[in-house]
């Protein structure tokens, strides 16, 4: 290795070096980078102190970088495991998809600097943020040549509320009924095709098209949706993992389902009082969020949560997700890749207090607050007793700043019934302002909210925690500026 890396200094190319040593191409590669690490590493790696798993990680930072990771390190030898070099490095975010959609030629274009793996495959990049932005310009792109083709509305995924994909309906083809000489054909070539004799006679040519007719028959019996359609409804776009795009059409937003007029002979159904099924679902998103980043700053909340996740009953119906299935299930749901020795030997090093902070991160990775019954809607958050012990684990401050930092205001008063907003209204600013304010047409009276309402600190009902300090809680009136208004 060391004679490799002399060689390339004075000047030989890597194929040269390959031919002179009877190496493959890619194996020279290999060993020129493992050599060309920073000496202080290289020190290090011969006194026993990294392994070479680690090493390999430090070929793709520059030698300031190295140092200062491996610096930082030998003060904490249980940090000098790969996996923790290379989040040091800032190299564990997985940038495959991204990359292969914006186009390796076309970030480095930009700017950017592509940093190999030449061991793991994990390609890395110098400037991920400019990477995310290379490609958010891209599905923009893709977005507006969308809406030239005449859709009402197109989106990314991601900006769409959690559970978009099961909650908001699409447009269906419509069932046409074939006429009856249709029918008959459709029913002959079905009759034949069941028949036992029909292999001993028919070549498969003659097979597969009758296969071919009798669907393109099935296919007369639908209307696929039109122009029409397409007028009134949406297009998604999502970027895979594999930097390909999947596209979700004539799907209908909440906002855009027809009321169903009621029959004349049966009197209005009110007005439903409670929150959509979609909201519920997207705050439940949210309080899933914010009890993963509050449980992070409370260790020994998160080791409790843990705990008591993995050893209470009705494991399905639980907020913490935790398995513990033996066989390696455990080690594939949290997609850990060290050895169970390797674990011992690392954990062993630590103390109490490093083990639960590390027991804290491992219970947010288990938290999913949202859970349906079998033909019931979900449960808001507040609304289950479980969430609610779970939600007041952590410290009350802690778990304040994380849902507010969560909540997405503004698409929940985009979302919520007149009705609600103006009764939060006046639970928050007084009964005299939901009055002062009833008039105002829905997105006047979504910016007034905004603007009032979410500097207050305020939080759904749905969304609070049992440490909730906000207006509205127990013992908390409304402001008395409102009241004075």
């Amino acid at each position: 290795m060391q004679a490799f890396a002399e060689l390339r200094r004075s000047g030989a190319k890597e194929k040269d070096i390959a031919v002179r040593f009877g190496q493959p191409v890619a194996q020279v590669r290999k060993l020129l980078a493992l050599g060309g690490v920073s000496p202080a590493v290289l020190d290090a790696w011969r006194a026993g102190k990294v392994s070479e798993d680690t090493v390999k990680v430090f070929t793709m930072a520059l030698h300031a970088d190295q140092d200062r990771v491996l610096e930082k390190g030998l003060k904490s030898p249980g940090s000098l495991y790969a996996c923790f070099v290379k989040r040091d490095l800032g190299l564990d975010q997985d940038v495959s998809g991204l990359l292969a959609y914006v186009g390796t030629k076309a970030f480095k274009a930009a700017g950017g600097h592509v940093v190999e793996d030449l061991f793991g495959g994990s390609n890395a990049v110098s400037d991920p943020v400019l990477l995310a932005r290379l490609a958010d310009e891209r599905l923009e792109a893709e977005c507006e040549r969308r809406r030239r083709e005449g859709w009402a509305w197109v989106a990314k995924a991601t900006d769409l509320p959690m559970g978009w994909r099961w909650s908001w309906p699409q447009v269906k083809p419509a069932e046409r009924p074939l006429s009856s000489e249709e029918q008959a054909r459709l029913a002959e070539i079905e009759t034949w095709l069941d028949s036992d004799d029909e292999g001993e006679e028919a070549s498969d040519e003659q097979i597969r098209a009758a296969h071919d007719e009798a669907e393109a028959l099935r296919d007369k019996g639908f209307i696929q949706p039109g122009p029409a359609d397409r007028a009134r409804s949406g297009s998604v776009i999502l970027l895979g993992r594999d930097g390909k795009i999947e596209v979700t059409e004539y799907v209908i937003r909440p906002e855009d389902v027809p009321a169903v007029a009621p029959k004349d002979d049966k009197p209005a159904e009110p007005e439903e009082k409670g929150l959509p099924i979609s909201l519920v679902e997207t705050l439940c998103g949210t309080a899933t969020e914010a009890v993963q980043a509050a449980l992070g700053s409370s260790p020994t909340a998160g080791l409790v949560a843990l705990l008591a996740g993995a050893m209470c009953a009705n494991h399905w119906a639980a907020p913490m997700k935790v398995r513990l299935d033996g066989l390696g299930g455990q080690a594939s749901s949290l997609h850990d890749k060290e050895s169970f020795q390797d674990l011992v030997a690392r954990l062993s090093t630590m103390s109490v207090d490093e083990l639960l902070v590390i027991a804290a991160g491992v219970a947010a990775r288990g938290v999913q607050t949202l859970h349906r019954e079998h033909g019931t809607r979900p449960l808001a958050p507040s609304e289950r007793a479980s969430v609610q012990a779970l939600m007041g684990l952590p410290d009350p401050s802690a778990m304040q700043d994380a849902l507010l930092a969560k909540f997405d205001g503004e698409a929940f008063f985009k979302s919520a019934p007149k009705a609600v907003t103006l009764q939060i209204v006046g639970e928050v600013l007084g009964e005299a302002e939901a009055r002062r304010v009833k008039d105002k047409k829905k997105k006047e009276l979504v910016e007034f909210a905004v603007s009032s309402i979410l500097p207050t600190g305020w939080l759904p009902a749905e969304l609070r925690h049992p440490g909730y300090a906000g207006p509205g809680a127990v013992g908390i009136e409304p402001a008395p500026q409102a009241l004075a208004a």
